[in-house]
């Protein structure tokens, strides 16, 4: 297979250069600014390529349908696995893909998806990801009938942890500030090790300012904070990840126990006590029920109906910091 490699810059190119794929003259290189961590190159990679790596996008490789594409589990000779995107529509679906490729072409972080590379061409999307073994989170806590998945104590905290460090990093970042906006236990995967790897930032938004103001519908909404939907959307991943219970098929469970917060003045204690017996019951019992009780909590808080008195992402990632750390020689 025969890469040629493109360094990408999504934010020394102006958007609409993008969108019309207006690379460079040559079709060549371009120079992106240096990550924090590293500079990365990007590979374009051809669509024919990607069609032999997946052999001809055969249904057998995917390993995953969004509403965005599909994803196939691709084989190349010398890059083991990828994990390939191939976008539905690129008509409708350019600005998630430009979204995408801006921000994963730019900035690496241990909690966030490597991209590896893109193909244009024709009306073909594609976004090439490092291929993550232990699938997603969802599949994870949602089993088909038949294909029973135990997911243990030690393992819920590192990827709850794994989800606050790398949201922080994007919130504070001081060049990308970003808001991820679409959190949800699909979009995580998960790494050999366990290790949670955020996906999916077609909907991601900069962080103009803390005092940033949206307006949605003629509706003003200053804090609506970009950075607060996220943590709400975490709070409801942390439900999830102790509960069991999937916000797609049971949202009456998550508007319940918000309902609950108002008429209880938001007193967490009394809530999440009543919560308890929503507990994955695969997790009671096992000298861990104190930090279960303590992890409920730290979920209310995120899920708070008034935006202002969620935490932000960094006090939430501290509070899971230290449950983990009541057990350091179990929790690693």
């Amino acid at each position: 297979m025969r890469f040629s490699f493109h360094h990408i810059s999504g934010f020394l190119l102006a958007r609409n250069q993008l969108c019309s794929c207006q690379f460079t003259k040559d079709h060549r290189l371009f120079y992106p600014q240096i990550s924090t961590f590293d500079q990365m190159l990007i590979a374009r990679i051809g669509f024919a390529e990607l069609q032999e790596a997946t052999n001809s996008f055969d249904r057998g490789k995917v390993i995953g349908v969004g509403k965005t594409g599909t994803v196939y589990k691709a084989a190349h000779p010398h890059l083991r696995f990828t994990a390939v995107k191939r976008l539905f529509d690129f008509q409708h679906l350019e600005k998630q893909f430009l979204s995408e490729l801006m921000i994963l072409g730019k900035f690496r972080h241990k909690n966030i998806v490597p991209l590896l590379g893109f193909c244009v061409e024709s009306r073909e999307r594609l976004l090439v990801y490092q291929y993550m073994p232990n699938g997603n989170l969802y599949d994870w806590l949602h089993p088909v009938k038949g294909e029973p998945k135990i997911m243990e104590w030690h393992f819920r905290v590192n990827i709850a942890v794994g989800m606050a460090r790398g949201l922080a990093w994007l919130h504070n970042h001081n060049t990308l500030q970003l808001a991820h906006l679409n959190l949800s236990s699909s979009c995580i995967l998960l790494d050999k090790n366990f290790e949670p790897r955020i996906s999916n930032f077609g909907r991601a938004m900069h962080i103009m300012t803390s005092n940033a103001r949206i307006f949605m519908a003629n509706i003003e909404m200053s804090e609506w904070d970009l950075t607060k939907r996220d943590v709400h959307q975490l709070g409801v991943l942390l439900l999830e990840l102790i509960t069991g219970e999937d916000p797609l098929n049971n949202s009456g469970f998550y508007h319940s126990l918000e309902g609950k917060l108002v008429q209880n003045n938001c007193l967490l204690s009394t809530v999440s006590a009543a919560l308890y017996c929503a507990v994955d019951k695969s997790l009671l019992g096992q000298g861990f029920d104190r930090e279960v009780l303590y992890f409920l909590k730290v979920a209310c808080n995120c899920i708070q109906p008034i935006p202002n008195r969620r935490p932000t992402m960094v006090e939430v990632y501290k509070m899971l910091m230290a449950i983990k750390n009541t057990h350091p020689d179990i929790l690693g």
